[in-house]
């Protein structure tokens, strides 16, 4: 009676088996046309807007908030481009200080107006943490 019982289980095992191997696999039920909210890694800037950007960062880090009228130049004799820095402002964020700024860019291929942020790591050093053309 044990060895029909057995004989029986292992029929239907390998039967029921066959069921879930046999059919349509997973891959043909994947819909490859959908698009999801992922976001494609920011293009590489060229270096020339890197220098600009390192000049930036570092006039506004250095930049005396007690002195003239809020206005700081800035100049990237590497890239031959230059500006001005305007509504400098700071605030402390917990432990690090960061300026608001807004700045031009004129090149020889034109004027920008740009919206930025430096803040302090902490160690001295500072960061750009945003850097944006203006919107119209």
């Amino acid at each position: 009676m044990l060895w029909f019982k057995l004989l029986s289980l292992g029929i239907c095992t390998i039967s029921l088996g066959g069921c879930v191997v046999s059919g349509p696999g997973l891959a043909d039920m994947v819909d490859e046309s959908i698009v999801t909210g992922s976001i494609a890694p920011a293009p590489a800037l060229p270096e020339d807007q890197v220098s600009d950007q390192r000049i930036i960062r570092n006039a506004v880090s250095s930049a005396d908030l007690r002195t003239g009228d809020g206005r700081f130049a800035w100049s990237n004799p590497e890239t031959g481009a230059s500006g001005v820095i305007a509504k400098l402002a700071e605030v402390r964020k917990d432990s690090r200080i960061c300026r608001s700024f807004e700045t031009s860019r004129q090149r020889f291929d034109g004027v920008l107006l740009y919206d930025g942020e430096a803040c302090s790591t902490g160690s001295g050093r500072w960061v750009l943490v945003s850097f944006a053309p203006r919107g119209p």
